[in-house]
């Protein structure tokens, strides 16, 4: 739905959803009128492993799927048993890299579920990566991922933040996630953030994306995911007199100096041009106005303007004791 020069194709998306809305509908429910339930949990499985056995057979790999769940990731692994994406080399590559790897745990640790149940599936080309795993679990997949040991990773978003861990296709799992209040679509920010994975410096012409969608979205939705701009990054420095009293009493550290190379004054030294050229556009706005008949509407400004003046010089001077002391006198009706 999107071309290599970044135009989205609204009639290709809207065919895909009358694609996606025919399947539902005919695969909604059984005779009873049930739906859900396990039938469609089975059906999700094998549209993951379709895709990853697609991308396998068009020599798409490597592949990052993506998942926002610990869980998901796991199971989602789990249902590639019938792929072996690694020859035997690789594989005795890998249970080198691992054994050293694990080498450093306790022997109770090795027996934890997590390692046992990782090696078999490293050994036929499919990885896992999220927060729930071991440090040296995590680093070791990097390593077999970055050596191109792991052709079909699945990982958690986390995987995109801070790793040089390029691969050929992204694949997306859902469109929404769980922020810890409720279901949401993922914002155009974080679809690039792990979108961007996608294609290999100097081994790839262009990276291959796919979006999963289980549910009816607008085009707009859509657009707004693929085409969105990503979230601003606004400093939240703010000067306070502590951070004047410490850089003060370092030696050789001018705190003029560090506070001109501030982000924060960054930002507000590139807004300045633009300013700038709004004040332009102002000052010329201002110019161009004509106002008729100006000199006897300034002759009337200044009249109300001594009016104002004089009114003010009045009431000060009724108010002054030597005037107003003998009309206060006992017995006097006074209006107020």
């Amino acid at each position: 739905v999107v071309d290599e020069t970044g135009q989205f194709k609204e009639d290709n998306f809207n065919r895909a959803m009358a694609c996606l809305q025919n399947m539902g509908d005919a695969a909604k429910g059984d005779t009873k009128g049930r739906k859900g339930g396990l039938r469609a949990s089975n059906s999700g499985q094998s549209n993951i492993f379709k895709m990853v056995k697609m991308i396998m057979e068009r020599n798409f790999a490597p592949v990052i799927i993506f998942s926002f769940s610990k869980k998901d990731c796991e199971v989602y692994a789990m249902q590639m048993t019938k792929l072996d994406l690694n020859t035997l080399a690789e594989k005795k590559l890998v249970d080198e890299v691992f054994n050293n790897a694990i080498d450093v745990l306790s022997d109770a640790d090795k027996q934890l579920p997590q390692v046992m149940n990782l090696l078999p599936l490293l050994r036929r080309g499919i990885g896992i990566h999220h927060g729930g795993l071991l440090p040296i679990l995590k680093e070791t997949v990097e390593i077999l991922f970055g050596e191109g040991l792991i052709k079909a990773l699945f990982a958690t978003e986390t995987f995109a933040m801070g790793l040089n861990m390029p691969a050929r296709t992204v694949l997306f799992t859902a469109p929404r996630k769980f922020d810890g209040k409720d279901f949401r679509w993922i914002t155009s920010g974080e679809y690039i953030q792990m979108s961007g994975r996608a294609g290999r410096r100097g081994l790839d012409d262009k990276g291959i994306v796919i979006l999963m969608i289980d549910e009816q979205v607008s085009p707009m939705v859509g657009k707004a995911i693929v085409q969105g701009k990503p979230d601003p990054i606004n400093s939240a420095f703010h000067l306070t007199y502590n951070m004047v009293l410490n850089l003060l009493r370092v030696e050789d550290i001018n705190p003029e100096y560090m506070l001109e190379r501030s982000f924060f004054q960054f930002q507000n030294q590139a807004g300045i041009p633009v300013l700038y050229n709004k004040v332009k556009e102002l000052c010329s706005a201002y110019n161009t106005v004509n106002v008729d008949r100006y000199d006897e509407i300034s002759s009337y400004h200044d009249i109300r303007e001594q009016l104002n003046r004089l009114s003010a010089e009045f009431q000060s001077f009724l108010t002054q004791p030597e005037y107003l002391v003998p009309f206060l006198q006992p017995g006097r009706l006074v209006k107020v």
